[in-house]
């Protein structure tokens, strides 16, 4: 039995030039030949002419052996290194064998007992009903019982080898380095180490108080550093594909034995996060409610987490984002938020200033900002298409006025200038001068007068103008003169 453990093959090759070791693990395990189980029946009658069965599985050597029942009873419980089958028997039931077959790795045993009422001639409970009830009871108990034991069992020995064969979980930042612990026990007793990964790493032997490194793989060459002191292996310049799993295999050497201890790691290597992004998003109500999102996100990221400061109403997290949802009033204060996104290696965090964002240019920000994630919140107000369409309409009736007033006073300024101007037919007399009689004062200036002449009281001339084809205006300080293309002005 003491021959059972761990074994390992180092197969050094050797050419003219170069030299290489291919190391083989191996892991030898060592089962006893299993003899006859032995079956073991148990059984408690009830008042309901129903047996109650219980047939118990064992064999004197419990090494990995696994217990099968054929045919299967009602239920079936394993520990303690013994299976127990439950079978209810009633007096109307036939004669029946069970098969016990018990199993390890190396061989398989069985056994077989009829089983008819067992409960014949033995004592019937009699008596109130809650016997009955206690009897159920103290089975319910009893399997209880088992299962725990058979649980916490099953438990201490997986805790057990999870602790002996759990890895160590080193985490490196790309671009930078990572320590591989050795945590030899006795030093002085190193004959060599050879780590591997996916593929052999190197290997490191020892040279008075300094180390010698064998890189036997190129995608490490240059990159690896071993300390004389602890034989930590250093990677430098980590990559994505370092990532993974690595093991060392530890050779002692004594003067009359050898021994080799094995040590597993598990590399994980992360970025470092830039500063997250923060988008705004924003939905009005009609209740002066503001709907906001607030999206963070960064860019390129590994198991990143984040965490808002302080809260909203609700957070999300999904495709590598987390966005926030917060319900503000047009009488909140302006208020902070703050995204802190981690991972294992760094963290980094943004702030935004949220204040009541629906007014002004509120939506404007949401549609230029905000990412493709639509907020949950329905908004109950005006959609965005009717929007649209309100804002086109009142375009176009602030045009038509605006066209119309223009017209209007066009049309006005146009009819008080052809009021100066007489209307008539050319060739005819007016038939109702008084409808086309224009009147104005002529004031003769006395420089002009060359002889005396009798004033009168009104200097005044009227004469009728035939309506023109064309129109020509004259102005001067005293007088007004009209007159034609094709006629002269008459006094």
């Amino acid at each position: 039995m003491e021959d059972a453990g761990f074994y390992r093959a180092d197969i050094n090759l050797k050419t003219s030039s170069t030299s290489t070791t291919i190391t083989k693990n191996y892991t030898l395990q060592i089962y006893r030949r299993l003899e006859q189980p032995k079956i073991t029946l148990n059984a408690l009658a009830s008042e309901n002419n129903t047996c109650n069965i219980t047939l118990t599985c064992s064999v004197e050597i419990r090494e990995a052996v696994k217990y099968e029942w054929t045919p299967l009873g009602e239920q079936t419980a394993e520990s303690d290194g013994k299976s127990r089958l439950f079978i209810f028997w009633t007096s109307g039931d036939v004669p029946k064998n069970y098969t016990c077959l018990a199993t390890n790795p190396v061989s398989k045993n069985s056994q077989s007992i009829l089983v008819k009422n067992s409960c014949a001639g033995t004592l019937m409970i009699s008596g109130p009903p809650w016997y009955a009830l206690i009897s159920v009871l103290e089975m319910l108990v009893i399997f209880s019982l088992a299962g725990v034991g058979f649980y916490l069992w099953h438990k201490i020995r997986s805790t057990a080898s999870r602790e002996n064969n759990a890895p160590v979980v080193v985490t490196g930042i790309l671009g930078e380095s990572a320590i591989l612990p050795a945590d030899i026990p006795d030093k002085n007793k190193i004959d060599n180490i050879n780590w591997a990964s996916r593929t052999p790493v190197a290997v490191v032997t020892p040279e008075g108080t300094a180390v010698n490194i064998i890189t036997t793989h190129q995608n490490y060459k240059g990159r690896l550093n071993v300390s004389s002191k602890t034989y930590d292996l250093q990677i430098n310049h980590l990559k994505m594909e370092d990532a993974g799993f690595y093991r060392a295999d530890i050779n002692l050497k004594t003067s009359s034995t050898s021994t080799t201890i094995t040590k597993n790691y598990t590399l994980q290597i992360y970025r470092r996060l830039e500063q997250p992004k923060i988008t705004l998003n924003t939905i009005a109500s009609e209740n002066n409610t503001c709907n906001i999102t607030l999206t963070c996100s960064v860019e390129i990221g590994d198991a990143v987490k984040y965490e808002w400061t302080p809260l909203g109403e609700q957070t999300d997290e999904s495709n590598g984002k987390s966005r926030l949802f917060i319900f503000q009033t047009s009488e909140d204060v302006p208020k902070n938020y703050t995204c802190m996104a981690k991972n294992p290696v760094s963290k980094n965090s943004q702030s935004i200033l949220v204040q009541y964002p629906c007014t002004g240019i509120g939506e404007e920000r949401a549609l230029k900002e905000g990412d493709d994630f639509k907020s949950p919140y329905p908004r109950p107000g005006i959609s965005k298409s009717s929007n649209l369409w309100f804002i086109l309409i009142s375009i176009l009736i602030i045009l038509i006025s605006t066209a119309t007033c223009f017209y209007l006073r066009y049309k006005g300024k146009k009819d008080a200038d052809s009021s100066f101007i007489t209307q008539g037919n050319t060739g005819k007399e007016p038939s109702a001068p008084a409808d086309n009689r224009v009147y104005d004062e002529i004031v003769i200036p006395k420089g002009i007068v060359s002889t005396p002449q009798k004033e009168e009281s009104l200097n005044t001339i009227y004469y009728t103008v035939q309506k023109p084809q064309k129109v020509e205006n004259s102005y001067s300080s005293n007088t007004k003169l009209l007159g034609t293309s094709t006629s002269d002005f008459v006094i």
